[in-house]
Order: structure tokens, then sequence, then C-alpha cells
């Protein structure tokens, strides 16, 4: 069978997620990122609890712990301090939200208090000092930490993973993988059956679009398609695929399920001469794209000159769509 090489997708209310939290609900909400976060820090991952301004043992953490009239994200009682962490999934200011958290906390509680505000983007405010602190740098901290226990590295995957699926961080990696397509049939899988497939290269799961450089024998095969590269996308899920019969039955189930059979009618006999292909190698790995319908996104397409400044077979495969938007002049 062919497996996955992301992880399985757990399909909520007709929407689809592959980390834990999503599980529990597809909104982002600041309560569940809070609350999560509160328990990595309760783990004693150093490199992470130092970045919060943790420098002394944890005696309690508290979540949504209400005051008089404020309600508390985080606490965190320490030996030597406590600190106040109010989130926000925007760029809200919460320096008067702090403030009065401050004011109310103090009637409760002596000692030492650092206020911390966590955003989109880390940035200073006036007045009484604030911890600026952004949902990218702890992304950033967690991403370079050694583990000291599996237990540790897997939550913090998945805190991390959340963290991108929710768009609170970018991803690494190049929006567009394009390749050559030069013959049948690979003109009428992208086109018309809406999938790909390459030999493996774990780069391809950091983009999220796919584009064919379409090669001057296609305008011979394929009158009403011009060389260069004009259609673009969606990759909406990768698969990892190790013989013919599984490339065959994934590719089948895929037409099928986004009901192409009919643009597809020959499709057997497409998926005979891809076995036939002497460039087909059987016994090596490769990635199948499962794609959303092709967009013609270049009209004129975008020459190989423009993207490589020579011929020959492209020289690069991973693009930006700035790089793109520049190589065709718009």
């Amino acid at each position: 069978m062919y497996k996955m090489k992301t992880e399985r997708i757990i399909l909520r209310s007709q929407n689809n997620s592959n980390d834990l939290l999503s599980c529990f609900g597809l909104n982002t909400k600041e309560t569940r990122l809070t609350a999560f976060l509160a328990y990595l820090l309760s783990l004693d991952i150093h490199e992470l609890n130092r970045y919060i301004g943790i420098d002394s043992p944890i005696n309690n953490i508290y979540i949504e712990r209400s005051l008089d009239t404020q309600r508390c994200d985080i606490i965190i009682n320490t030996i030597r301090k406590h600190i106040i962490i109010e989130a926000k999934i925007n760029n809200l200011n919460p320096e008067k939200q702090l403030h009065q958290q401050a004011s109310e906390y103090k009637k409760e509680f002596t000692g030492k208090l650092e206020l911390v505000s966590l955003t989109r983007n880390s940035k200073s405010f006036k007045g009484e000092k604030i911890k600026s602190k952004s949902w990218k740098e702890i992304y950033n901290c967690l991403e370079n930490i050694k583990y000291r226990t599996p237990k540790q590295k897997v939550l913090c995957e998945e805190f991390m993973k959340h963290l991108i699926n929710t768009g609170l961080v970018t991803s690494k990696g190049k929006d567009v993988y394009a390749r050559d397509v030069n013959k049948e049939p690979y003109l009428s899988l992208f086109l018309k059956g809406h999938v790909y497939f390459c030999k493996y290269n774990e780069n391809i799961y950091k983009c999220s679009y796919f584009a064919p450089y379409f090669g001057n024998q296609i305008s011979v095969i394929s009158p009403g398609v011009k060389e260069g590269m004009s259609y673009i996308a969606k990759i909406y899920e990768h698969l990892e695929i190790n013989n013919f019969e599984d490339l065959k039955q994934a590719i089948i189930n895929h037409v099928k399920k986004n009901k192409l059979k009919s643009s597809m009618p020959n499709l057997e006999e497409k998926l005979k001469e891809i076995k036939s292909d002497p460039n087909y190698n059987e016994t090596q790995p490769i990635t199948l794209l499962l794609l959303k319908k092709p967009r013609l996104l270049f009209n004129p397409p975008i020459e190989k000159s423009k993207l490589m400044g020579g011929a020959g077979w492209l020289a690069k495969n991973y693009y930006e769509f700035e790089e793109l938007f520049e190589a065709a002049g718009l």
C-alpha cells in the first residue's frame, strides 16, 4: 500500500487538520493556544522557559485565572517572581489590559511581578515595562531545542505545527514546485487528472503549489497548449509511492473522488503508458502530488530564458510567487 509522507488527515466538520490542537476545533482560539503553551512551560523545557523569563523553579501555573474584573491567560508563580502573560492572535495592544491585571493581582500576591505580551509581532510598549514576545519567536525557540525527553519533542512539534496551520507562523520554504513536462501521458494527467509525480524529494513537502514547464514537444502533441510555464495548481496532498500498482490505484482513487472520470475516459491507457515509459523506474520511491484544478495564470507563458537565463532542463525547481511574477513581467 502507498503511505503518506505527512501524518494522516483528521476530518472535523468537513475540514481537515493534521495537528493535535486542531482536533479540538479548527478555529484559532487564544484559550486553546495559551493552555497548551502553559502545559509546555510546565514540562521545564529550559530554552522555552528562559525565553518567557522563567529563571527559577516553578511553584504554580494558572490558566484563565479570574481576578476582580480581569481574567489572566497565564500566571506563573516561581520562587523568585510572578509572571502574567496576555496573549493575542492578532497585534492588538494588550498594555492597558496587562496594567489592569497587574493592579488587581497585587491585591492578592506580593513580590516581583513581570508582564509579558504575546502577539503576532513582538514590539515595545510605552509606560511600565512589558516584555514583548511573538508566536514566531516561540516557534523559532522550539525549533532549535535539543529535547531531553520524547514527550517534550512530540508535544512541541504539535504546537509548532498548529502555529503554522493557523497562520500565526509562516512556514519555511518556497511557494511553487516546478518541473519540465515534455510528453504524454504526463500532460493529460496534469491537465485532466490533476496529478503529477516525480522522484521522492523531501523539499517538495515545503511547497504549496505545482507548476509544469511545458516543453516544445507539448505544442506538437497538444496544439492548444503553448510552450512555457502557464498553469499552476494547488497541492492538497503528497503521497509517497513505492510501486506501480500503488501509483495506479492512488491516481484512480483521486480521479474518482474528484469526479474527473468524464474528462479522462482514457485513464487506463495513460497509466499503461507510464508503466512502459523507459524513464519510469518502478523500484524508485516517488512522490505523487494530488492537485486542485490547474489554473491558467501566465498568458503568455513564462519563457525558460526568463527563469534561468538559458535553455535546457529547469536548473531550479523551487520558486516564490514574486520570482514568477517578475519573470512574467507583471
